[in-house]
């Protein structure tokens, strides 16, 4: 699990996420497997990419990590020239050709065979939507039920300046493509990985109040109404105003907050179970029109008082 942040302010962005990997082990517990995984990452003289959610890709039965291919991509993808926008799109397809398409085809597979031993009838696939795949069938009953399976994705926030000076940071699920946009012009901050307890913070509750029988009645009967009333809940924070170092301070902030909260927690009382997945050290960018994508602090390899950075 992650946390990658994203501050968008007028005088650039920062980026920030934590290195903290966890796996689930063949007992079927979920375990901390490093606190050294790299999720943040340069994709060119102005940009970057930071990201959460599946951390190993399949290709040609060869397991790798995903930073493997993200660094692939930078390397021999031409990027000169391209726009922030292009090369979110471009990275989004990039890395769902390797494995969405392969491990949708193999999804449905399972699903007809599983239509074949209990009876289904009037199995219909509905077109994937990003990595989720929608379908119904007729149970041996004759009852209509509608279900859906889903891959195991990769969520990413790719930031950078455009040669019109403006930066601009997009925030991109693979392979569903862009959710969400903002820009130095605008300001705000973009968060994705394990987001409850910065939610809680500055949106005044987290996303699984959706799942709330009351909180299902009021939007049932009026969605618009109820986000509205949500949103008075949120922290006033002049994004716009902050400096450089007020949104490293927030980015820092927020992941050590996190960290310290899954430390004593262990999920709500209407979700439980939460998994420490936030830790580690946090690796630090910034990005601005003068100076383009700049390490703040990256971390190095370490042995016996000793250290080196493999891309310098």
């Amino acid at each position: 699990m992650t946390l990658a942040i994203s501050t968008i302010t007028s005088a650039g962005i920062v980026m920030t996420a934590d290195s903290r990997q966890t796996y689930t082990n063949t007992a079927g517990a979920i375990r901390i497997g490093s606190d050294s995984a790299t999720k943040l990452f340069k994709l060119n003289d102005s940009c970057g990419v930071a990201i959460s959610g599946r951390a190993f890709l399949n290709e040609n039965n060869s397991v790798k990590d995903v930073g493997f291919f993200i660094k692939r991509f930078a390397k021999t993808e031409n990027l000169k020239g391209l726009k922030t926008k292009e090369i979110a799109e471009k990275l989004n397809k990039y890395l769902g050709d390797i494995f969405v398409t392969k491990e949708l085809d193999a999804i449905k597979k399972q699903i007809e065979d599983a239509a074949k031993n209990n009876g289904w009838t009037d199995l219909v696939f509905s077109p994937a939507d990003g990595a989720q795949l929608p379908y119904t069938f007729k149970d041996n009953t004759g009852k209509q039920v509608l279900d859906f399976r889903w891959i195991e994705s990769i969520h990413m926030i790719v930031a950078g300046v455009d040669d019109d000076t403006i930066g601009r940071a997009y925030n991109v699920f693979v392979s569903k493509g862009i959710l969400g946009e903002n820009s130095t012009q605008q300001c705000g901050a973009f968060w994705v990985g394990q987001t409850d307890v910065v939610c809680r913070i500055i949106k005044g509750y987290s996303p699984e109040i959706g799942n709330l029988e009351m909180a299902k009645e009021v939007m049932a009967k009026n969605p618009s109404g109820a986000e509205e009333q949500l949103n008075k809940l949120e922290y006033i924070i002049n994004w716009g105003t902050i400096t450089l170092q007020d949104a490293v301070d927030f980015c820092v902030l927020m992941t050590r907050t996190t960290e310290s909260i899954q430390r004593f927690s262990d999920g709500t009382q209407l979700v439980p179970g939460g998994i420490p997945g936030v830790g580690g050290e946090i690796d630090i960018a910034v990005i601005t029109p003068n100076e383009g994508f700049r390490w703040l602090k990256q971390r190095t390899l370490k042995a016996e008082g000793c250290e080196i950075n493999l891309e310098k």
